[in-house]
């Protein structure tokens, strides 16, 4: 019984031993200068343009193939330096299969990678909605860096410049420099990061690499502003300036025009001439007969009264 405890107690510590020298394989970021590409780790392991790759575990040399429809397009040695195997700034095309250390027998290498671009996106919201400018007294804003690829391990700063300056850390001692990318995508969140006291004026936001602590890679996102005291209106068209139309003014002359006053002329009325026929005698004419003029009732009625009055006077004479 007690030989094989003793066996047993030898066996944990040639492990312990052994495990003691064998070298620690971590592969993606540290946080330093190097992608660190690990030896059967199985899976695909992301390699992206501009950064440093150290190989681990690798036999030598270390060659990394670029194949194409199951052909060999293309292969990139690693350097040697001290027994250490690298490859400093990726600049491989994109498309296509990489393996380290290809076997075109099993079509397999000891590492397959996957190499891609950079994306640092960026956009600054309030909630769900993106914004240009926020009116005083918003407390938070969201620095919003959804499907950022880089590791969250790799260093970077994000640029913060206002009224007075960058801002590397403010009054709430919120830091915005060397912070790694996974603290980055916490002023995504929601009120991920505070404003509130930010003075008021224009403010640029920007994410920077620090290639030393991002595997070697230099890469920034585009420039986003922000307006911290007023909502920039949305631009309108400038109105078209019409001409105004030219107006000729003729000045008027004042001219008296005297009519004159017609003078009234005697025109002699002709007088018609009768001139005789030698053929036909003259035929005399018969003076006018007289018309008599009609009574008017006012006669008759006087002479009625007169013979009224003798018709009396002789009857009054009579008797």
């Amino acid at each position: 019984m007690w030989k094989r405890y003793g066996l047993f107690c030898t066996a944990i510590m040639l492990a312990t031993v052994f495990a003691a020298f064998m070298p620690i394989i971590s592969a993606g970021s540290s946080g330093g200068n190097f992608n660190t590409i690990a030896a059967h780790k199985g899976g695909l392991q992301k390699v992206l343009i501009g950064q440093n790759l150290e190989f681990d575990g690798f036999r030598t040399p270390v060659v990394v193939y670029r194949v194409v429809s199951g052909d060999v397009a293309n292969t990139y040695p690693a350097q040697e330096k001290d027994g250490r195997y690298f490859c400093y700034n990726v600049n491989w095309p994109t498309a296509g299969a990489f393996f380290v250390n290809y076997n075109a027998t099993t079509e397999n290498g000891e590492a397959q990678l996957s190499v891609g671009d950079p994306i640092i996106p960026l956009t600054i919201k309030v909630g769900s909605a993106t914004v240009a400018g926020v009116m005083v007294g918003t407390t938070a804003i969201r620095v919003d860096t959804a499907g950022i690829n880089l590791f969250d391990e790799d260093v970077v700063d994000l640029v913060i410049n206002g009224p007075a300056g960058q801002i590397s850390q403010d009054a709430k001692n919120q830091q915005f420099t060397g912070i790694t990318v996974a603290e980055l995508k916490e002023y995504g969140t929601t009120d991920g990061l505070k404003i509130g006291g930010w003075k008021v004026g224009e403010y640029t936001f920007q994410v920077k690499t620090v290639s030393g602590q991002a595997c070697g890679l230099e890469d920034e996102s585009v420039v986003k502003n922000l307006n911290i005291g007023e909502i920039p209106a949305e631009p309108t068209a400038a109105p078209v300036a019409t001409p105004a139309a030219k107006v000729e003014v003729t000045p008027l002359k004042s001219t008296l025009v005297v009519t004159p006053t017609p003078v009234p002329t005697s025109v002699p009325t002709p007088v018609p001439t009768v001139m005789p026929s030698p053929s036909v005698a003259p035929v005399p004419v018969s003076p006018p007969v007289p018309t008599p003029t009609p009574a008017t009732p006012c006669f008759e009625f006087m002479c009625a009264v007169v013979g009224l009055v003798v018709a009396v006077c002789l009857i009054l004479r009579r008797g």
